[in-house]
């Protein structure tokens, strides 16, 4: 299994791998070009996050078939790495259980729903009222 960083000439692979996912209709160039990707003979996983400021909005952070722990912490590990060349937090929006379990086990933390806005609207006020807001510090972390 191999890890590796999106860049303009696998771009259209991962946009396939994307739009073959029934959950995900619109794909954004520039967020997809600061993902990394899980292969195995095939594309598997892909996380990637969308720069707002000092702040990276998780927003794929998609599997095809389960992986192990330690894949989506080396995936997470190389995403901060780069992430941290232009923000300081990571926050992403979750409502599945499961999804809260995967980012807390990577070291996220439970963040002030009233802190976040989308378009200068506040979360509560948006169809995402009912997720849950993570962030994980850059700056706090080796």
């Amino acid at each position: 299994m191999d890890i590796i960083s999106v860049d303009k000439n696998n771009l259209k692979q991962i946009k396939d791998f994307l739009l073959s996912l029934s959950i995900i209709k619109d794909i954004n160039d520039d967020v997809v070009l600061n993902g990394e990707y899980v292969f195995e003979e095939e594309v598997i996983g892909f996380l990637s996050f969308e720069e707002f400021n000092n702040v990276g909005l998780i927003r794929y952070f998609v599997f095809k078939k389960l992986v192990e722990q330690d894949v989506i912490k080396l995936l997470f590990e190389k995403i901060c790495a780069k992430a941290r060349r232009n923000i300081e937090t990571l926050i992403t929006l979750v409502i599945k259980d499961e999804a809260i379990s995967v980012f807390k086990e990577l070291g996220f933390i439970t963040a002030n729903k009233a802190d976040v806005y989308i378009d200068e609207i506040c979360i509560n006020e948006t169809r995402f009222r009912d997720a849950i807001v993570l962030r994980y510090n850059l700056t706090e972390q080796t």
